[in-house]
């Protein structure tokens, strides 16, 4: 959509930690490169990467007058295509981003955990947070949990 465009589909220039994460260009580089773009692919160190930089040069980011037509409720969909070097064209279409009513596998949510709360707590507090969570309904109560999420844990 237009919107996306304007918000995000814009040339990347390096300036900035905050610049890359609100690039699309800049996100897609680093997912094809990385296989994810998440907390882990955002530093000062990657924002001028030479490989980040090239793939950018690679990636087109323009408007769908027809999704602008479709409204607010369309304006994250996207049109994807990829051509290899073979000559493949590969092509989706993703109407919605994820949310409450397009919501995400238990594995991918458990994974986003995981990565996130590994930056700020010891991984063994980090499983028994996630072993607690998964099974709420067997603990006597809320208060373990709660010493769980604190970082002296």
């Amino acid at each position: 959509s237009q919107i996306s465009v304007d918000h995000s589909g814009w040339k990347y220039r390096p300036e900035g930690v905050t610049s890359a994460q609100l690039n699309m260009t800049y996100c897609l580089a680093t997912m094809l490169l990385e296989g994810e773009c998440f907390v882990d692919q955002f530093s000062e160190d990657m924002v001028a990467d030479p490989a980040r930089l090239e793939m950018i040069k690679k990636i087109e980011v323009r408007h769908d007058p027809a999704i602008t037509a479709r409204g607010r409720p369309y304006r994250h969909m996207v049109h994807v295509e990829v051509r290899l070097k073979d000559g493949t064209v590969l092509k989706t279409t993703i109407e919605k981003r994820l949310d409450h009513m397009n919501f995400p596998s238990s594995e991918r949510v458990i994974k986003k955990f995981d990565t996130l709360a590994r930056h700020q707590l010891p991984q063994q507090q980090v499983d028994r947070i996630k072993d607690a969570v998964l099974s709420l309904e067997k603990l006597d109560d809320a208060k373990s949990l709660a010493r769980l999420l604190t970082k002296s844990s």
